[in-house]
């Protein structure tokens, strides 16, 4: 086993040797992080103009300047440039000059900028500002650019990329301003998973299902950021949101900031009030104390040559959790977590033909989380989080060919202790939970190496018009894992408990409404076994995937750009061999010692066409038509793996006797056979559906495909005002998963329960008066052995399809003002949603979990999911007289569809014993629509040498609304009590000093 990784390393290492060997051999493709400016130099009669010299400057080029010659058809093209505002000059002799000033460009944007130089016999120059292109006439990508300049402006909690999504329109993240820690969770036009975030290129997406986990950036150290959500050419390897986010540099003149941002209870109002109280809201979630530091430092090394740049920050909070107290009832609950950056920058301009790029990003972040509204104190949860993104890069210009070539890493994981020396409990009725949390012990692992090239080859005058030739490849070795501890006090320096062994199970107890005590019912059982420095029970589900593309982006007579691209990847999923040791007491005969061969998937070869067009209407580069048809292959992601390895995080559920009645497990009150009559189910620990272990690979498995097609309009109405028009239509392949020997077909004896109502008991005024039928299979089929999942293609019946109109406009700060604002309404058609991270929660959005449907008639009782949603926003920012800025960010959200649902018990033997259902439709409930406003008042005070003090005010919830964002939807004690709601209003106060 040791000998396999081993040479997987070696792999990698062997690979990214080669991956730089070649980069200097092909030609790579520049980062869609460097922009460019065409166009077309002409007399006054409109004659073109060949040989006129065409130069560029600015503050961001290492290089004194950048130089191009108009050719015979008077145009030219100056790439790659880096993001930052440049002046162009246009010369040529018996002419006058021209100086283009202000001229603004942002990550990947190609601005087309036409001049006319008029006959003058002196050598005089003369400057213009003009308007600033704010339609790309080549790119048919729906991006949005969010600069420096914006993402100061607009009042956000500076959070990692949800403060960017929340001004891409679209995009739909998390309402939370504050989230010091946690994970961004988002969907896009209605769509979950298949995102691809980067930082400067280097992906930082979990390699799950989910893929959000894991983007933890320093806001404050970023740049620029590129969010696109429709149109993807071939460079992009899948459909969904992309973003890439540009980290400050260095430059010739020394530059830097400090700031300091806080806030406390006595800035926040409360929006507890009697209907949130008559619904068991006591309690809501105020902010103790809340404080944001920061500094950077950047300039140069060497001038014109060496830059570097650093940032460090740190935050800290004390919240209290929403609507959780100690077990007194009475002290609140307080969750302490903090969250630590320090970003370095390397930019090294060899001569002029070659650049390096190195930087490095690591964050720390974590604390205690404590107990929700539903559970005991104890069972509150220290997790700390670290993870470091990185990478080289090296950038050539050869003539008309422009190269890239980058390798990075993104490594990721997080360590859980717990505060209790209880054993773990949870109740399926109740949703209480007390004990050592069940997480506890669980050091979750994840990385991704990553390499790529890119190339670019512009060739002029070239088979009916211009074309820029694209070429590039990704490669990526990713994994996603977890370790799982014996649970016996090591490794718990913060919290200093547990004292010993806490159990490597968790009791489960079933308790109806109006019960005096607990109702004992099952044990999930753990495979927890592994112990530091030792390399058993240590899980490897692994992916290495290579993509390569080609595209031509063809412009033909200046007004009709053709992306014709196409992208091929070969997608390996495997699982290394591997052991692990027997677990502790009393689960060694459910989790012996034992060891696994190499178990490989289908490996996938596919090539998918990207076909795009955009059209200049009058060939001013204001009016633009854009559209086309992407389709896009699904890869291989760990936790699709995962169910094949016995050695990942497992839980067996058994049935459980309390025999004595003391509601506490002791031996001989279960029979840990896996083929006797208290055995239920094996799953993944972070699956919500019975059954997903022990799966084999499906030898015949396709890849799921997407198909997108896209048309829109984007015009530039002013000097710096544009809106945007956009249709999608999106269809996606989907998998289910299927039990090989407990086939659709044998679910076959229908168990009828009625409903009980809102309040879980029959026979009250609240009973609907209808039933429910779900279908359990032959008890002879319920043993372990009889349980094979294996991933299926679904049938076209279970194709997802989404339809899109977006609405966006932008202006930029001009003239005192500036502001961004967009529509979206998307219907979503999800003939069955999923039940394998979940079921009956319709508040899960996509991480750590499986995000399947399961092929059985249970999977599709009440589980279509056909809904409109919308979104709408809106950033404005005005700056006064006496370097007063006002600004504001609203943002509109249907709100979130949701559907009752029961826990039904079965007759005493079936092999379900319990189930829980939706008993209506998806959407036959909905959580009132949210409407959030943010504002911010800055007072600007500027001093000698470019010095400036930013004093400035953040109101965050200006209307203080409290707005439900999720809800109890299991029937009981519990049900329709909100989950959450909007924190209140708060106000945080800080200053930044920038030089």
């Amino acid at each position: 086993m040791d000998t396999t990784f081993r040479t997987l390393r070696g792999r990698h290492l062997v690979l990214r040797s080669l991956v730089l060997l070649i980069g200097c051999l092909v030609p790579a493709a520049v980062h869609a992080q460097e922009a460019s400016i065409i166009g077309q130099v002409t007399d006054d009669t409109g004659a073109v103009l060949p040989g006129v010299t065409v130069t560029a400057t600015s503050p961001a080029l290492q290089v004194k300047q950048v130089v191009d010659v108009t050719n015979e058809r008077g145009e030219y093209r100056l790439t790659p440039l880096p993001l930052g505002t440049y002046s162009v000059e246009y010369t040529l002799e018996g002419f006058q000059s021209v100086r283009r000033a202000d001229l603004r460009l942002t990550a990947g944007f190609t601005a087309k900028v036409d001049i006319v130089l008029k006959v003058s016999a002196l050598a005089e120059t003369i400057t213009v500002s003009g308007e600033a292109p704010l339609v790309d006439v080549t790119s048919t990508t729906a991006t949005t650019q969010l600069t420096r300049e914006t993402l100061e402006v607009i009042p956000t909690g500076r959070n990692s990329i949800v403060a960017l999504m929340i001004q891409a329109p679209g995009a739909r993240p998390q309402l939370d301003w504050s989230f010091v820690t946690g994970n961004p969770q988002f969907k896009v036009f209605g769509e979950l998973g298949e995102q691809w975030v980067a930082m400067e290129g280097v992906v930082t997406s979990g390699p799950k299902t989910g893929t959000q986990g894991g983007n933890h950036y320093d806001y404050s150290a970023i740049e620029e950021s590129t969010v696109s959500t429709v149109g993807n050419t071939a460079d992009a390897p899948t459909k969904g949101l992309q973003i890439n986010v540009i980290l400050k540099s260095g430059g010739d003149q020394f530059h830097g900031n400090g700031a300091f941002f806080g806030t406390n209870h006595h800035l926040e109002f409360d929006n507890v009030n009697d209907t949130l109280r008559a619904r068991g809201i006591t309690g809501g979630n105020p902010v103790n104390v809340r404080w944001d530091a920061s500094g950077e430092l950047g300039g140069r090394i060497v001038p014109n040559k060496l830059w570097f740049y650093y940032s460090t920050r740190r935050r800290e909070e004390k919240v209290q959790t929403f609507n959780a107290f100690h077990d007194d009832g009475v002290t609140p609950s307080v969750s302490d977590m903090f969250q630590y950056f320090h970003t370095g920058k390397i930019s090294y301009q060899m001569n002029q033909s070659n650049k390096f790029i190195g930087f490095v990003q690591y964050v720390r972040q974590g604390g205690e989380s404590t107990n929700n509204q539903f559970s005991s104190y104890d069972s509150r949860i220290y997790s700390p989080t670290q993870a470091t993104t990185s990478k080289i890069e090296w950038q050539g210009i050869r003539g008309n060919k422009y190269f890239s070539v980058q390798s990075g890493a993104w490594i990721w994981n997080v360590s859980r202790q717990c505060y209790s020396n209880n054993v773990a409990t949870t109740d399926l009725l109740t949703s209480r939970i007390t004990g050592c949390n069940n997480n506890y012990g669980i050091n979750s692992y994840e990385g991704r190496d990553h390499q790529l090239g890119r190339l670019t080859w512009y060739k002029p005058n070239f088979f009916a018009g211009n074309h820029d030739f694209k070429a590039g490849f990704d490669y990526a070795a990713a994994h996603a894992d977890r370790k799982i501890s014996s649970r016996d006090g090591r490794g718990s320096e913060q919290t200093g408990l547990p004292k010993g062994f806490v159990g490597n199970y968790q009791l489960v107890y079933r308790t109806p409404p109006g019960s005096p005590s607990l109702v004992p019912f099952a044990m999930d059982a753990y495979n927890n076994c592994y112990e530091d420095d030792k390399p058993d029970c240590t899980p490897k589900d692994l992916t290495h995937t290579f993509w390569s593309y080609a595209e031509d982006s063809w412009t033909i007579h200046r007004q009709l750009t053709l992306n014709l691209g196409a992208r091929y990847a070969h997608a390996v999923g495997f699982i290394p061999e591997q052991c692990r040791t027997a677990s502790a007491p009393p689960l060694e005969t459910v989790y012996p010692a034992k060891c696994w061969d190499r178990i490989d998937f289908r490996t996938w070869n596919s090539i998918v066409p990207r076909l795009h067009a955009a059209y200049d209407l009058t060939g001013s580069g204001r009016t633009v038509i854009k559209g086309g048809y992407g389709r896009f292959a699904h890869n291989w992601h760990s936790d699709e793996l995962q169910m094949a390895n016995e050695n990942v995080h497992l839980v067996s559920r058994f049935l459980w006797h309390d025999l004595n009645g003391n509601k506490l497990f002791d031996p001989g009150e279960i029979n840990f056979d896996l083929a006797g009559s208290d055995f239920v189910s094996t799953s993944l620990f972070t699956g919500g559906e019975d059954g997903l272990a022990g799966a084999v690979p499906n030898p015949n498995i396709k890849e799921p495909m997407s198909n997108e097609f896209s048309i829109g309009l984007e015009h530039q109405m002013t000097h710096s005002f544009a809106i945007r028009a956009t249709g999608i239509y999106s269809r996606q392949q989907v998998f289910r998963m299927q039990n090989n020997l407990r086939p659709y077909g044998v679910y076959n004896i229908p168990v009828t329960r009625p409903d009980p109502g809102p309040d879980g008991v029959l026979g009250t005024a609240d009973d609907p008066g209808r039933s429910i039928t779900f279908y359990e299979y032959p008890a002879a089929l319920a043993a372990r052995q009889f349980q094979q999942p294996m991933l299926v293609n679904g049938t076209p019946a279970d194709d997802q399809k989404y339809t899109t109109v977006e609405i966006a406009a932008s202006k930029r700060l001009d003239r005192r003002w500036m502001v961004m604002a967009s529509y979206s309404t998307t219907k979503i058609d999800v003939p069955h949603w999923q039940n394998t991270a979940s079921t009956g929660n319709d508040f899960t959005m996509p991480g750590l979990q499986v995000f399947l449907t399961t092929l059985d008639p249970n999977a599709e009782i009440n589980s279509a999911y056909r809904i409109w949603e919308t979104t709408a926003r809106a950033d404005a920012a005005y700056i006064l007289p006496w370097g007063v800025q006002v600004s504001g960010n609203f943002e509109h959200r249907s709100g979130q569809p949701w559907a009752r649902t029961v826990n039904f018990a079965a007759p005493a033997g079936q092999p379900i014993p319990n189930i829980t259902l939706r008993t209506e439709a998806i959407g036959a409930e909905r959580l009132p629509d949210i409407n959030l406003l943010h504002m911010r008042i800055e007072k600007a005070i500027r001093m000698s040498g470019g010095r400036k003090l930013a004093l400035r005010l953040n109101i965050f919830n200006v209307t203080n609304i409290n707005t439900e964002q999720s809800i109890t939807q299991l029937s009981g004690v519990n049900f329709g009590r909100p989950g959450g709601v909007m924190p209140p209003r708060i106000a945080e106060v800080g200053a930044e000093y920038s030089f």
